[in-house]
């Protein structure tokens, strides 16, 4: 068997073999967002907590594959995300929308502590696969908490962005006076990010 593949009953977090806990993870993360965009009316905020859940589930899967067949260059490779690529056109389109009046979103204090809350949720597991990074010995199981970092911190990134964009509308009338420019919605700031 792969060595990677046999690390998963010689390693453990929370006492789950440490591909078991990361699948739970990402799954949880994927209800979650998925959960998140059920639960809004405004279609470019559904947009991006759809393409969460789908950036989750594509974790999964590809823990999954790292799972059965032990390589970590699978997963590096397919791992990388192109998600603030594909955020920035969004909130750009939400923000044109918002100045036409043609869409408005819910700017209360309650809603936005749910993107707090879910951004905040994005920072504590990558703290937690840092914190997973150093305590490795062996670099396949290091390099895929690495991985998984960098990932969250691409969540994270968006996720404030979204927070700041809100934060930044007429109360009550989720509609923008001022432009946003999205500047940290780069991929590249963060793909060899080492943790």
């Amino acid at each position: 068997a792969p060595a990677l593949a046999r690390m998963r009953f010689s390693t453990t977090l929370d006492g789950l073999p440490v591909l078991d806990y990361l699948l739970k993870n990402e799954k949880d993360a994927a209800d979650y967002y998925r959960g998140l965009a059920g639960q809004t009316n405004n279609a470019g905020i559904k947009a991006v907590f759809n393409l969460l859940a789908d950036e989750e589930e594509k974790h999964y899967r590809i823990i999954e594959k790292v799972n059965s067949s032990g390589g970590e260059k699978l997963l590096e490779k397919e791992a990388m995300s192109s998600i603030l690529s594909h955020t920035k056109p969004m909130f750009e389109a939400l923000q044109k929308e918002l100045g036409k009046h043609e869409e408005s979103i819910d700017t209360s204090r309650q809603q936005l502590k749910i993107y707090e809350a879910a951004r905040d949720m994005e920072a504590a597991n990558r703290d937690m696969y840092m914190r997973h990074t150093d305590e490795q010995k062996d670099p396949k199981v290091k390099a895929l908490f690495q991985i998984m970092a960098r990932e969250e911190q691409k969540h994270y990134v968006m996720l404030d962005e979204l927070i700041e964009f809100i934060a930044k509308a007429e109360p009550g009338a989720g509609r923008h006076s001022e432009s946003a420019e999205f500047v940290r919605l780069d991929d590249s700031l963060y793909d060899n990010w080492k943790y």
